[in-house]
């Protein structure tokens, strides 16, 4: 369709939680942000990553029909001190 412009959304797999849509973070956790780059490439960023955000996370486009990738979200637990080993 002429003019339409195609929305992303990111989605938690496991809880099947909305994290945002096209340019809207709709979590309310304040550890999720989003950028894109020109309307192409679109990243969902998590700091400060803890163990319960493991899993499956999923971008979806709003094509007919609609394409989606899912990556999964290993976090391993940093070990003080093991630096110096």
């Amino acid at each position: 369709m002429f003019g339409r412009v195609d929305k992303v959304a990111w989605v938690r797999v496991d809880t099947q939680t909305i994290l945002s849509i096209h340019h809207n973070v709709i979590t309310q956790n304040p550890r999720i942000s989003l950028t894109y780059n020109d309307h192409r490439s679109w990243y969902l960023h998590i700091r400060e990553v803890e163990e319960s955000d493991r899993g499956w996370y999923m971008c979806q486009v709003n094509t007919d029909p609609m394409r989606s990738r899912k990556g999964y979200l290993q976090v391993v637990e940093h070990l003080a001190g093991l630096h110096d080993l």
